[in-house]
């Protein structure tokens, strides 16, 4: 699955300052598998901002259903994730996306995209989880 294809993108973005670099890259080489690994999850992608400007890294996860994300930032890999992150990590952000379709023109016979199905059975069950 990538991207493209998963309905529940969850992102973290972040800076590293220089004095945590060496720190940070060996976090990322010894102790991430078990969280990008999560059973949960659909796809992990890294994205890397060299132009100088924040954020600098963006951790990019999927999700088939909102459950299944509420079950991964409620495990202990996520928690003890964001722990480490935390310490290594400044400016970070998390945000849940949704896919959603736009109508782009009122002669269209259908949405672009998905339709814009907004999962009301998963919303439902899944309790107010906010981001980590």
């Amino acid at each position: 699955m990538s991207m493209l294809d998963s309905h529940n993108v969850y992102e973290i973005e972040f800076d590293v300052p220089a004095s945590r670099r060496e720190a940070f890259d060996a976090w990322l080489s010894a102790d991430i598998v078990e969280w990008v690994s999560h059973e949960t999850v659909a796809f992990f992608e890294v994205f890397q901002n060299d132009t100088g400007m924040s954020p600098e890294v963006k951790f990019v996860f999927g999700f088939e259903t909102l459950s299944e994300w509420a079950t991964f930032v409620g495990s202990d890999a996520h928690e003890d994730a964001i722990e480490s992150l935390s310490g290594l990590a400044e400016n970070r952000e998390a945000v849940l996306w949704q896919r959603a379709s736009v109508k782009l023109d009122d002669t269209l016979d259908r949405p672009v995209g998905d339709g814009g199905t907004i999962r009301t059975n998963e919303r439902r069950g899944v309790d107010a989880v906010l981001s980590q």
